[in-house]
């Protein structure tokens, strides 16, 4: 079972003099039991595709399934929507200033655990993030870590089956990250998936099994985690991991700028040394160069398999 499907994406915001698609034709899935990771650069369309994704944003084109149910139950059906939660990419987004850390997990426990006493599932959840000493803390007393540890536990009370998680570290240390990421996972369990969007290829490679790449709006690379560095990728994802040191390959780019979402070809050309005339003109299929390694590119070569 998918917790979530998304074929066919499309969400375009008006421009000063026309409609520009911030996703343009995204597919993507999330199992249950599965940890997929959405990397990409700033801006690359990430948070939107998320938040449609949820049905916080309304989209042109394409269909989305949450938990084999369409998107628009989570409107009208409270008991779905307690099972699909997003973690935003701001804590502050998350929590009321005027309250405390207990009060907004006493307020979560009352609203989706009511067979349960509220001050247990509260002490739970504090003591699972790591909160259980700043229960009485405002959100402008806290750390940046606590304040994303407080909007993760307003999420874990619900108990969500689906849970995506939007920038979920920015601005951790190394052992803050990896601790909030095992939460977020929860063990990886079986009845449970989580989506991760990070531009952080580390901490994705870390925690999810597969990885999809995002450019200007569009996916361009599919694979599973443990392929990452293995066999030749897209030009931009080869970038992205020597930048973050998964991969010894050293990159060779053009200082023009990419075309991005200005053309139909492929987003990367022009700053891809590979670029030829169909680039520019040509958007590139994915094509399976090996089992779930998915490549948008007119020129890269074929995985080993």
């Amino acid at each position: 079972m998918n917790a979530l499907s998304i074929q066919g994406l499309v969400k375009r915001y008006r421009g000063r003099e026309a409609l520009t698609p911030a996703v343009n034709g995204v597919s993507l899935t999330v199992g249950l039991g599965e940890t997929v990771g959405l990397i990409g650069e700033s801006g690359c369309g990430k948070t939107t595709l998320a938040r449609c994704a949820l049905g916080l944003l309304p989209f042109q084109e394409g269909e989305v399934e949450v938990l084999d149910q369409p998107v628009s139950a989570l409107a009208r059906r409270p008991e779905l929507r307690r099972q699909a939660q997003l973690l935003f990419q701001s804590p502050r987004a998350m929590l009321n200033p005027g309250l405390t850390v207990r009060a907004h997990l006493l307020e979560s426990a009352r609203l989706h655990r009511s067979n349960e006493a509220p001050a247990d599932v509260v002490q739970e959840i504090a003591a699972r993030v790591g909160l259980e000493h700043r229960l009485d803390a405002l959100p402008a007393n806290l750390s940046g870590g606590e304040r994303r540890r407080a909007g993760l536990a307003r999420l874990l009370v619900a108990q969500p089956r689906l849970l995506v998680a939007d920038e979920p570290t920015a601005g951790l240390d190394a052992a803050l990250k990896a601790d909030l990421i095992d939460q977020i996972t929860g063990g990886r369990r079986a009845d449970r998936a989580t989506l991760i969007i990070s531009h952080d290829l580390q901490l994705v490679a870390y925690a999810c099994a597969r990885v999809v790449v995002m450019l200007a709006g569009r996916v361009i690379e599919r694979c599973p985690t443990v392929r990452l560095g293995e066999g030749p990728h897209h030009p931009y994802t080869a970038e992205l991991l020597a930048a973050a040191g998964l991969t010894r390959v050293r990159t060779t780019h053009t200082q023009a700028e990419a075309v991005g979402r200005r053309g139909p070809g492929c987003p990367y050309a022009g700053r891809c040394a590979l670029t030829a005339p169909p680039c520019h003109t040509q958007a590139p299929p994915l094509t399976e160069r090996a089992p779930g390694h998915w490549i948008a590119c007119h020129h890269a070569p074929e995985t080993d398999p």
